[in-house]
């Protein structure tokens, strides 16, 4: 398990460490890339890992209140998570507020990621940017690398099939209903935890009962309007089964909801919580003209899900 340090009071410095910096929102397959140089660096200076991230991610704070809040990839629970899994040492969760935004440039890498965190080297993906409007590049960080005696290496974009991946790419894949293209970049499936709540007990009554999931996170992504195949963690247990994002426009619904449906489960799971894996899109939202056709079709988006769950 890394040691996890959530705030810089916290942190114990090393200053023999191989450090990488970034919102590292979704951790897909270019930031794994960053890390895997990252665990690499390391083992031939017989060094530990240490990934500096922030919380919340920062165009939470810096967003101006007309612009539309970002929709982020993975909580810091689900980040933290998938750091774990990669091998990393140490994680330094840095709290981006408004004053920390205005730290220059020279001053976050000479003060906090020298001076506090400690590193012999650093790691950084193509086009990084960092401090007080985001003035600092890899140009700041060789300046400061000759005086303080760190190394600094910047990687090439990570390209799949031609196309840079990142992570706004895949925001705009998930928001357009392509989960396999944005899973494939994410080189896992999409998540998301929901709460289960109390709905109007519609599924109950057309034989496909359902839970409501409320999102335990406001600015988590939310993928389009559809029905999906996914796999549910719940109660310490995966679970097969589909789910619907949408309006419910057969009942004419007008706010969205988010219904998932568990093959052969029977409990009561009111105010569980349901980790969401999201493996397909089987197909968009319609209205249907008689819940004999929304019946119909229910057992044929089973089936489908079925099959793509089995692959």
């Amino acid at each position: 398990m890394p040691h996890v340090f959530l705030s810089l009071a916290e942190v114990v410095r090393d200053p023999a460490s191989v450090i990488t910096v970034g919102s590292f929102d979704g951790l897909h397959r270019g930031h794994r890339l960053i890390l895997e140089e990252l665990r690499h660096a390391a083992q031939t200076r017989g060094a530990s890992t240490t990934v500096v991230t922030f919380e919340p991610h920062p165009q939470l704070v810096l967003q101006r209140n007309a612009q539309p809040r970002i929709q982020i990839l993975s909580t810091l629970e689900e980040k933290l998570d998938l750091l774990t899994s990669a091998g990393i040492d140490r994680i330094v969760v840095i709290p981006f507020t408004q004053e920390f935004s205005q730290t220059p440039s020279e001053k976050f890498v000479r003060e906090i990621l020298h001076g506090v965190i400690g590193m012999q080297a650093i790691i950084i993906g193509h086009d990084h940017n960092f401090g007080k409007n985001r003035e600092g590049d890899v140009a700041t960080l060789l300046s400061l690398g000759r005086e303080l005696h760190f190394e600094v290496r910047e990687l090439p974009p990570f390209e799949n099939g031609g196309t840079i991946i990142s992570s706004t790419r895949i925001r705009q894949a998930l928001l357009a209903g392509e989960i396999e293209k944005a899973n494939d970049w994410l080189g896992s499936a999409f998540r998301f935890t929901g709460k289960v709540v109390r709905g109007e007990g519609r599924g109950r009554t057309i034989g496909v009962p359902t839970a409501n999931l409320e999102p335990v996170h406001p600015h988590k992504l939310i993928p389009a309007k559809g029905v999906y195949a996914v796999r549910v963690k719940l109660l310490e247990q995966f679970l097969g089964g589909m789910m619907n994002i949408g309006t419910r426009p057969t009942f004419n619904g007008q706010t969205r909801t988010l219904e998932v449906h568990l093959f052969d489960f029977a409990r009561d799971i009111y105010d569980e919580l349901a980790e969401v894996h999201f493996i397909a899109r089987l197909r968009t939202e319609k209205k249907f003209n008689s819940i004999e056709d929304l019946r119909a079709q229910l057992q044929l988006d089973r089936n489908a899900s079925l099959r793509r769950l089995a692959e």
